[in-house]
């Protein structure tokens, strides 16, 4: 090893020159190709937002549930002989998975990915993170829009698109489906301004859906206007959510077979 003060004497064959490296010297070019390495990793981590969308990212979650939870279950983990959808969503989408396995089951594997936070809370994309990180999905269906009021529509707006932006880059070759939120009921003694905010929310996911050119799952219209639907002001009888179920199973076929036919041309 040398010392600090110490030199490192390079002579070459033939010339009378001497050529002198400093350690010093040794250090500063370690720093730049450093930096360097540090500039271009921040460079590779964008979310393809522009500058105004990220300034509407959460930094930080917010208390806006009495209870948060989250819920995985990955069906037939050790097999890879069929199709993998994920069904990523809230409490509504844990009571209509069953039945979209049963509509699936011979066609597809379905997993459920469920949580109680908002896409506009960070805690959300980590969570997506973990869940995308071992599994293929064929079709990914996505609903998130009846929690987290606390946020405003343009971190609603934020974070979904972020959502988006990491689905495409992690699982670049699945087939998206966009869900609009299920109406809260007629009537209900929830805050009135929530179910303008659902369907504002709904607005948010059509105009993402367009600018993608991923299909929509319209769970809205076909629970609207039905007070017998529900069991309480958010969730449904199981009447409602066979038919969501239907409606959700029918719209993954469409895909099911466009994947197979992919798969096969590759």
């Amino acid at each position: 090893m040398f010392s600090k003060t110490e030199n490192v004497e390079s002579k070459k064959k033939g010339a009378g020159k001497k050529t002198i490296f400093k350690k010093s010297n040794f250090k500063t070019v370690n720093y730049y190709i450093k930096l360097t390495l540090v500039i271009f990793v921040f460079l590779g981590m964008g979310t393809g937002l522009s500058l105004a969308q990220k300034s509407k990212l959460v930094k930080k979650h917010k208390n806006t549930e009495t209870v948060e939870w989250c819920h995985i279950w990955i069906d037939a983990a050790h097999l890879q002989d069929k199709p993998r959808i994920l069904l990523i969503g809230d409490s509504i989408a844990v009571s209509y998975k069953g039945s979209v396995a049963k509509h699936l089951k011979g066609k597809a594997y379905c997993s459920t990915f469920s949580t109680s936070v908002s896409v506009a809370d960070p805690t959300f994309h980590k969570q997506l993170e973990a869940m995308l990180c071992q599994y293929k999905y064929d079709v990914i269906h996505f609903n998130n829009g009846l929690h987290g009021f606390g946020y405003t529509l343009e971190e609603y707006q934020a974070g979904y698109e972020k959502a988006l932006d990491y689905i495409k880059k992690r699982s670049p070759s699945s087939k998206i489906i966009l869900v609009l939120s299920t109406p809260l009921k007629p009537g209900c003694s929830v805050k009135k301004k929530f179910p303008e905010l659902v369907y504002e929310r709904n607005q948010v996911v059509r105009s993402l859906a367009k600018k993608n050119g991923f299909k929509i799952n319209d769970l809205h219209s076909i629970s609207k206007d039905h007070p017998e639907y529900y069991a309480d002001p958010y969730h449904f009888k199981k009447v409602a959510v066979e038919l969501q179920a239907k409606q959700s199973a029918e719209a993954i076929k469409t895909f099911l077979g466009k994947a197979k036919k992919d798969s096969t041309d590759k």
